[in-house]
Order: structure tokens, then sequence, then C-alpha cells
């Protein structure tokens, strides 16, 4: 078997069936089913259960995925380190960053960058972070920068550097008195109040509903929004209480003055962090901009 077969088969189980695997690779559909018949009789094993609209894998189709996988990863960081060899420093930089985040590091990080591998083209994916780790899983970007406070499996992380979680409250909110006084701010406050989070998909929403649950905290009313500054303003002007990691406190510059406060007790650890699918290639440029983002 070849590699443009191992890519065949690849894209049928990341596809689910023929019809849409055969449209991704330009092939039509009775070559593919052809294939796969041929492949399955070669092996003497059955790899796809048959029966359902979408083609499940077999335990034999699982191992034997987890090996084209793994060939096709080694063949991609090849082809990579081969061209970077080659190219001298040519190619394209997919990065994904939150918007938030790219506001304040890219207008530093890629004048500088741009001048120091002027041959290698830029792309921006500008997503939530958990939509971050999908695109990287799936090969759609090279590199991504967010917070995290868990690894996910098939991802490598570089730690930028460590974090503390923030509550940003109006100047005379009841707590934030209290909170100046004690210089920190106890999650247990917490109850009864209105929250402004940052959604789902976010890492500072995620993060603050995991510390909410493991204390069994009920707050009265949560507001989600994706626009960082947005519920940090509606924090700063009374509406409720608003959260924030310290990297990021420091890009808000909001009008009005508020309180920011660090978290007191938080069972999980936050980090800024450079990401990567494991096993793949990182070229020469891609390095650079990695250090470039963490002295940023």
């Amino acid at each position: 078997m070849d590699f443009k077969e191992l890519e065949y088969f690849s894209t049928i189980v990341k596809c689910g069936n023929l019809t849409h695997a055969a449209r991704q690779l330009y092939v039509s559909q009775p070559t593919l089913s052809k294939f796969l018949q041929k492949l399955e009789e070669d092996l003497g094993l059955v790899l796809f259960q048959r029966g359902s609209r979408r083609l499940k894998l077999t335990y034999a189709g699982q191992r034997y995925y987890a090996h084209v996988e793994r060939i096709l990863s080694q063949k991609r960081e090849m082809d990579a380190e081969m061209t970077d060899i080659l190219r001298s420093d040519r190619g394209v930089l997919y990065v994904g960053i939150p918007p938030f985040r790219c506001s304040f590091s890219l207008p530093k990080v890629l004048p500088i960058f741009h001048k120091e591998f002027p041959q290698v083209q830029f792309r921006i994916v500008e997503a939530p972070s958990a939509v971050l780790d999908q695109k990287l899983l799936n090969g759609e970007i090279d590199l991504a920068f967010y917070m995290s406070f868990e690894r996910m499996t098939g991802l490598s992380y570089q730690v930028m550097h460590s974090d503390k979680m923030y509550a940003i409250l109006s100047k005379g909110h009841p707590l934030e008195a209290k909170s100046a006084q004690r210089g920190e701010f106890s999650l247990e406050w917490l109850a009864g109040q209105t929250l402004l989070l940052q959604n789902r998909t976010q890492r500072q929403g995620q993060y603050i509903l995991q510390e909410l649950e493991k204390r069994h905290i009920q707050p009265a009313e949560i507001l989600e929004s994706s626009n960082i500054r947005a519920a940090a303003a509606l924090a700063a002007n009374g509406y409720g209480i608003g959260f924030l990691s310290g990297e990021l406190l420091e890009h808000l510059e909001l009008d009005i003055p508020f309180g920011a406060y660090p978290l007191q007790n938080c069972t999980l650890h936050i980090e800024s962090v450079a990401a990567w699918r494991t096993g793949d290639y990182l070229p020469r440029y891609a390095q650079a901009f990695v250090k470039l983002m963490e002295q940023v």
C-alpha cells in the first residue's frame, strides 16, 4: 500500500462515509468503494461495520487506523523537515489565537517576525481556545496560543508563563472593599451573585465554571459573552462580577476605574501556552515565532 492509499483510508474514517470522502479526495465513489473492498480482501479482515449511515470501525479497523495515522504523521514530519531545508525558511505558518490575545500580541510580534522571515507567509485563525484545539488536531493550523489549565491528548505544549485568575469588581461593589482589605477574592463569595463569564468555548469561562462546580457554589445568574472587554466593562460598571487572567488584565485598558483581585485557593493551575499537534515537525520559523510570543 502506498501513501495515497493510506490517505484514502484515513479520509474515509474521518468523513464517516464514502460519498463525503470521495468528494474530499476528488475521486469517484465507485473508485473508493473498490479500493476499500480490495484492502479488506488483501488483509483478510473486515475494517468497517456496515448497515448504518455512518461507517464505523471494527476493532481490527481501529488498530489499522492507529497505525495508518502514525505512518502519515511521520511522513508529514519528514516532508516538513525536508521542505524546511530545501526552501530555507520559505513556507506558510498557520497560527490560531483567541481574538483578545490577538489584539495585543500580534501587532508587536508579527512585524519582527516578518522582518526576520520575509519569505514565510502568515495566516491568522481567530477562534476560542476549544475550537483551536480541534483545528490543531485536524491539522488545520500549525500553532495555537491561549490560556490552559488542562492538557489534551494529541497536543504538545510549551508553557510561556504561569498566571492567576482575577475577579473584576466595580468601585463601590460591596465585595470590592472586602477584597481590597484582604488583598484577594474568595470564590465562596460568588454564591448568590451575578457573574459575567466568557462562553463555554473559552478557557476563562471553563475555568470559573469548574471551580464553582468543585465547591458546589450557586450564583444567582450567569451572563456569558465571547467579548472579553464587554464583560469586563459590565463588571466595572457594577452589573456583576467579571473574571480575567493576569496577562489579559494587563491589556484591558478600560476607561472606568475598577478593582481586580486574585482568586483565593484556586484548585486549577492556569498557564499561557503555545500548543501544536504531537509528532508534527515545527520548522525553524515556527520555533522562532513561539520564542517571539514568549517574549511578549
